[in-house]
């Protein structure tokens, strides 16, 4: 009798987890994990309670990653153009750019510009399968829930929470042919990879060499996505990228110098190395301390095999164009 009910037990347990997850059609090859519906509920309430609320922005934190088909559309608006950080990552030998928010006050901006757009009717629901396929191409990371898309009359907004801390730290939009008049709409986008750029006939990709600043210019992945996924996480990457981002400000924000800094990291099982490489004409002392604290800092280890990157700073200096 005691082991019909333990099994009996194990069955309604099964069944109920089975209940509280809302299944979706997952692309080949795509790596998506679920959250249980409670934590989604909870996820879209934050989404819902900040469209309805212009005061509420409970669902953002510091750092808030635009995608690239959204920036693409949101790059010229002037309230965002000041938003220091500008990522362009190099995946599969293809650069995408799109923008990085590193404090609160500027995720709201770019969250207040979303909602200038809404009006109407809105729908909250979970990714299709070519939503996915986009999202997917875009991305170095496993996709975890709570994801969602915003559909609106005239757009299809991808939001990413990060699952412990319930912030939106992802979001971009996907390239709807009906949703406004764009070059990428008329047979660019393809499911099976990511966004391209051609000029006759050719896949091109022009990078404006923007202002001369000091900031983080580039994020170049050595790793392929597959890898990257494998043995990293968007939470992992995301610190290393915080730390160093933090000690370059630091020391190099008022340096009147000019010139370029890479560094590379190779993160590993048991041991993480790094290396840096310098242009130009920077302050030396200043990189030796550079290097110095970079070096001191933890940084997370893979779950098996070594990936490689660099970020590439400039230092009162000019975007590397192509």
């Amino acid at each position: 009798m005691k082991i019909k009910f333990i099994l009996l037990l194990l069955f309604i347990i099964n069944t109920v987890t089975a209940q509280i997850k809302e299944k979706i059609t997952i692309p080949n090859g795509v790596v998506y994990n679920y959250a249980d519906d409670k934590l989604n509920e909870k996820a879209k309430k934050l989404l819902t309670e900040s469209l309805t609320n212009t005061t509420n922005d409970n669902l953002l934190g510091n750092n808030l990653i635009i995608g690239p088909t959204l920036w693409k559309r949101f790059k010229n608006i002037e309230s965002l153009k000041a938003i220091p950080d500008s990522l362009i990552f190099h995946i599969d030998d293809i650069e995408v750019e799109g923008k990085m928010s590193k404090n609160l006050k500027d995720s709201k901006k770019i969250w207040d510009e979303v909602k200038k757009g809404i009006s109407g009717n809105y729908q909250i629901r979970k990714a299709n399968e070519d939503e996915l396929k986009y999202y997917w191409s875009t991305i170095s990371f496993d996709i975890e829930e709570p994801l969602f898309v915003l559909q609106t009359e005239d757009h299809l907004y991808i939001l990413n929470f990060l699952k412990k801390e319930m912030k939106l730290f992802w979001l971009d939009e996907f390239p709807n042919k009906n949703a406004y008049n764009n070059p990428i709409d008329k047979g660019t986008y393809k499911t099976e990879g990511t966004i391209k750029t051609y000029k006759n006939g050719n896949e091109v990709y022009i990078t404006d060499k923007g202002n001369k600043e000091t900031k983080l210019e580039k994020v170049i992945f050595l790793t392929s996505d597959p890898e990257l996924q494998k043995n990293s996480s968007v939470e992992d990457l995301q610190s290393v990228f915080e730390k160093t981002n933090k000690i370059f400000e630091r020391l190099f924000k008022n340096s009147k110098r000019e010139g370029k800094i890479m560094v590379q990291f190779e993160l590993g099982e048991k041991k993480n190395e790094i290396q840096f490489a310098v242009k130009d004409d920077l302050d030396l002392e200043l990189m030796k301390e550079f290097e110095k604290q970079v070096n001191e800092e933890k940084y997370p280890y893979t779950k098996k095999d070594t990936i490689k990157f660099q970020l590439i700073y400039k230092v009162n200096s000019y975007n590397d164009t192509e």
